[in-house]
């Protein structure tokens, strides 16, 4: 066999229908072909949510070890080679990987919010531990033209699409080889596999595709004439499988194709979005869907009287309503990202130069303004709603969306690049505990079932962190687990947490110069908020005066309070709260305010965003007390940064220290012995 023979490589099994024999296929091409090539293998499922059909086949629910989401709950990044046979189960040299197990009173859905894309990074490290181990993969995938299924279309060595003779599955076939003419590189590496063809049938002879195999009627029976007919033409195909095109290889007709001609649908979109602006500039007092109403009739109307050019490939006249839509009644270019669920900020630096961050990297998009003017235009569609404004008197201004995302522009002479806009979107379902343990790692299950505990017990907790390191997101998490009996009162710059509580106030601060209105600062809510009679005062962020009544109130019988504040270490958020306090303006001597820190402050947080993009939970500090002038703190959990891996991913994990919290061990009762597991050291391997 030649060397290149002798390499992994990725099959995927794949169909639009189900109940054709693609799974009971998928695992006899495996069996073939490690017989054929004498490599160990790896059949994965992605059904999703769905019972495994190889936990069922291979009865396996009492020895599977690991599944796909199991897999990608554990802290996938530093997984190595070595510990493939460690993780999953392996039958007949084949290692088994559903997605989900079957395992008893084990439901198949996950605990968390679950996102496609988040597996693709972690499948890459899978498959490249496998490969490293010469281990080929096979892949039974219910097709959807999803991120995640499209990946694995795209990584394929080849593709084999399993369908039958019975309508409506010929059909459905071809509607596949069609969905691929827009990504040929992808096209060039199916087989269609017909299925369950009649030996007696008339088609029998007659292929519907140019790469097409019939596989006969089989009995499933080992010896049976059908199952050695059926063998025969699966070792034929595993023959042939290392011949098609790789995923690096692409055809010189497909190299050299022509872009897509679409101009001239921008000019026409374009011109169209002028008539419509001019022709509803005369229309006032309409509510926003008599204004959507109103626009989606003069569209209808315009491609009437002057239908969309035609353009290969797309339909012009969804794009161009969707255009026209987006320009007038939403954020034009910023739309698509606001729709993308992956972006988690937006930056506008000017009309030109749009950047979005995306799984932790920041990229420059092809999207842009016309214009200052059009920048301009949607700051002041996303201001009106709040009743805030930006203009020369008042050029910068901090504002929310209506899903709470925070919203930052400014504009010239303070910008030297025209309108800037800053978007940081958050989730619309609200993240949970197991997402971040599961499904962003940022802690683990111990740091967990300690911040519950600190919760609980009404420990005052400032989260603390660099920009965009995931405080305001932990926050939201914590308030999770306050007690509903407890009456809350929340107070931001602008609104943007999304506290799930019954007993919930909300106040947000009113900036200076909204048309004469009185500016009302942040610590102003806070003195006002301690005649609402609250149980807990969380307060967004801390960023100036309102620090000192912050900390009197956590200190005056309003336990259990939260806050964030920027800071890049536990040591540097104390000191940075004494500076905020001087800020105050009341002139008390250095020990005092240590002395309120102190005794106000139970538990820091400190958060960081990494090299790669990930945010994590780097430091869980507990202020103790003050010694002399210098207020005494204790590390609980620390994060061990380990190494890089080749991916650039940072691999770590953030361990508990071995100190024992103070307001454990002086609880009464028997709290230390059933939490003393979370704050043991891990066993160190010489």
């Amino acid at each position: 066999m030649s060397n290149d023979k002798k390499r992994a490589g990725i099959f995927v099994f794949t169909s639009f229908q189900g109940g054709i024999g693609k799974s009971s296929t998928a695992l006899h091409f495996a069996h073939s072909m490690k017989t054929h090539t004498g490599m160990q293998g790896a059949l994965l499922e992605v059904n999703l949510f769905s019972p495994s059909y190889l936990v069922e086949h291979y009865n396996a629910q009492n020895k599977l070890k690991s599944s796909c989401l199991d897999f990608f709950m554990k802290d996938w990044v530093g997984f190595q080679p070595e510990e493939i046979s460690e993780t999953f189960t392996e039958v007949d040299g084949l290692y088994l990987i559903p997605f989900t197990g079957n395992r008893s009173k084990e439901s198949v859905a996950p605990r968390f919010s679950f996102n496609e894309t988040d597996l693709t990074p972690a499948m890459e490290r899978l498959l490249s531990c496998l490969s490293r181990n010469h281990i080929f993969s096979v892949f039974d995938l219910p097709l959807a033209f999803t991120p995640f299924p499209l990946y694995l279309l795209d990584i394929a060595d080849c593709i084999f699409y399993v369908y039958s003779s019975q309508s409506p599955s010929p059909n459905f076939a071809k509607q596949f080889l069609w969905e691929l003419e827009r990504i040929p590189n992808i096209k060039n590496k199916v087989v269609f596999l017909r299925n369950m063809v009649d030996p007696d049938s008339e088609d029998r002879d007659t292929k519907t595709f140019d790469r097409e195999y019939l596989l006969p009627i089989s009995g499933g029976i080992p010896g049976t004439d059908e199952e050695i007919k059926f063998d025969s033409v699966i070792k034929t195909i595993v023959e042939k499988a290392y011949e098609m095109p790789s995923r690096n290889k692409v055809t010189d007709a497909v190299a050299n194709a022509e872009p897509t001609k679409d101009e001239p649908l921008k000019e026409y979109q374009k011109k169209l979005r002028s008539e419509i602006v001019s022709s509803l500039e005369k229309r006032f007092g309409l509510t926003d869907q008599e204004l959507r109403k109103k626009v989606e009739q003069q569209i209808e109307q315009t491609f009437q009287r002057n239908p969309p050019p035609v353009v290969q490939g797309i339909d012009a006249k969804i794009e161009t309503k969707k255009f026209l839509l987006d320009e007038i009644l939403g954020l034009g270019p910023l739309e698509e990202f606001i729709r993308d669920q992956d972006v988690d900020e937006i930056m506008v630096n000017g009309p030109t130069k749009i950047f979005v961050e995306k799984k932790g990297k920041l990229l420059l998009t092809d999207r842009f303004f016309n214009n200052s003017d059009h920048v301009r235009t949607v700051i002041d569609r996303i201001l009106m709603p709040v009743g805030r404004m930006v203009n020369e008197r008042t050029p910068y201004v901090d504002a929310r969306l209506s899903d709470g995302s925070r919203v930052h522009a400014i504009i010239p002479p303070l910008s030297l690049t025209g309108p800037m806009l800053t978007i940081r979107r958050f989730s619309r379902v609200p993240y949970t505990m197991d997402d971040l343990i599961y499904r962003f790692k940022t802690i683990t299950v111990k740091v967990s079932e300690f911040l519950k505990l600190c919760l609980k017990f009404k420990k005052n907790v400032i989260v603390s962190g660099g920009a965009s390191s995931g405080k305001t997101t932990l926050l939201n998490v914590l308030s999770t687990f306050i007690n509903p009996d407890e009456r809350v009162i929340l107070i931001e710059d602008s609104a943007e947490l999304r506290l799930n509580h019954n007993n919930l106030g909300r106040l947000e601060a009113r900036q200076q110069g909204t048309e004469a209105k009185t500016q009302v600062t942040i610590r102003d809510l806070v003195r006002n908020s301690l005649r609402m009679r609250p149980d807990r005062i969380i307060v967004g962020e801390c960023r100036g005066e309102e620090a000192l009544d912050m900390l009197q109130a956590m200190n005056t019988g309003h336990d259990g309070s939260l806050t964030t504040l920027h800071a890049n270490s536990p040591r540097d958020a104390l000191a940075r709260l004494e500076t905020m306090v001087l800020m105050a303006g009341v002139e008390l001597p250095l020990r005092a305010i240590r002395e309120q820190i102190a005794s106000s402050v139970n538990i820091i947080v400190q958060t960081s965003r990494l090299a790669d993009g990930t945010r994590k939970v780097v430091d869980i500090v507990e202020v103790t007390g003050i010694e002399d002038t210098n207020i005494k703190t204790e590390t609980i959990f620390k994060f061990e940064k380990k190494w890089i891996n080749e991916d650039g991913r940072v691999f770590g994990d953030i361990v508990p220290t071995g100190v024992v919290p103070l307001f454990i061990k002086n609880m009464p009762g028997n709290l230390l012995e059933s939490t003393a597991h979370l704050f043991k050291g891990e066993e160190r391997s010489s």
